[in-house]
């Protein structure tokens, strides 16, 4: 029976031992868009006999999956791939919301999560699930975003019990950029005024497997960068001079829901990302007869060997336990 791409509902839990389904669900990510598919090689038997055809028959030689779900960011539910992508969390409870602070967990084994699909069709589970990257993205009228790629074993046939949560997700209004010389600084910081932001993090998935299995028996990040970009106003040369002159800077993006605020005052749903070093290495300026005059800048994150970090994120949410 044919179906729209409204009828796929997806979940997420966050895997205790890897590569073992987690139950229960834990949390339904409400995406906007996302593709999933399950992959596999297939080798043709090309023996010498007496014909011209290439190859007499094929076989699957290995099989997993392939994901990308696109959807707005939501304070609950962005924890669970803030820990897959980052690999380390620390909470707290404090005024009635609970504190998260991530970090980068410096293995190569970071946590993995078990994604869950519901269609018309089918129920089924993906064990084993790494994230190979994750953009988040913000423009002038829109929504605060993220993107997520991930790899996953091949699909299993599952029963779905779960549960719906109702939560705001965060909105480009309710966001803050800062640039700063070092850390200490972004507190102090001045509000950059933005068209749009993207912050790019990718790792490096390496696939193990044995001879005795059709499906790698494990995933392990063997890399992590930082990329993103952003769209300004041109209103002087300070962009055009930090990228001439390799200036390093420090970043923050922060986002805070003030319109739903939480029991007590001053408490919200709050995003924060800072990336330790940053340095420019693109910058474009955009003149277009009869529009604003604006520059786009690309730039890196690095590792900061003074004060050990390259990215930490904070989350304050409502979320009691994971």
């Amino acid at each position: 029976m044919p179906f729209t791409w409204k009828k796929v509902w997806i979940w997420v839990s966050l895997e205790t031992t890897r590569g073992e389904k987690k139950l229960p669900i834990q949390y339904r990510f409400p995406r906007t868009d996302n593709t999933f598919s399950d992959k596999a090689n297939v080798e043709s038997d090309s023996w010498v006999v007496d014909t011209i055809v290439d190859s007499i028959n094929s076989e699957v030689t290995k099989q997993r999956s392939e994901w990308t779900i696109w959807g707005q960011v939501y304070p609950n539910g962005i924890w669970f791939f803030l820990l897959a992508l980052l690999g380390n969390v620390t909470s707290s409870w404090s005024n009635w919301v609970y504190e998260h602070n991530f970090s980068l967990l410096e293995s190569n084994t970071h946590p993995t999560l078990t994604i869950w699909s519901f269609t018309p069709i089918s129920s089924s589970s993906y064990p084993l699930a790494m994230i190979e990257s994750m953009d988040f993205t913000a423009e002038v009228w829109g929504k605060f975003t993220v993107s997520i790629n991930l790899k996953a074993k091949k699909w299993e046939s599952s029963t779905h019990i779960v549960s719906y949560t109702d939560e705001t997700g965060f909105i480009a209004n309710m966001l803050k950029v800062f640039l700063a010389d070092n850390l200490e600084g972004l507190d102090i910081a001045d509000n950059i005024c933005l068209q749009s932001i993207t912050i790019s993090i990718k790792k490096e998935i390496k696939d193990i497997e044995c001879l005795s299995s059709i499906d790698p028996i494990d995933y392990i990040n063997s890399s992590f960068s930082i990329e993103g970009s952003m769209e300004m106003l041109f209103e002087d040369n300070t962009y055009k001079d930090y990228f001439l002159n390799g200036t390093p800077k420090t970043l923050r993006l922060l986002a805070e829901d003030t319109k739903h605020p939480y029991e007590w005052v001053d408490n919200y749903p709050t995003f924060m990302l800072d990336l330790a070093k940053i340095k420019i290495t693109d910058w474009t300026p955009a003149f277009t007869v009869d529009d604003v005059t604006k520059q786009s800048i690309s730039f890196k994150g690095h590792y900061d060997v003074k004060s050990h970090k390259a990215i930490e994120v904070y989350l304050k949410n409502s979320q009691e336990s994971y």
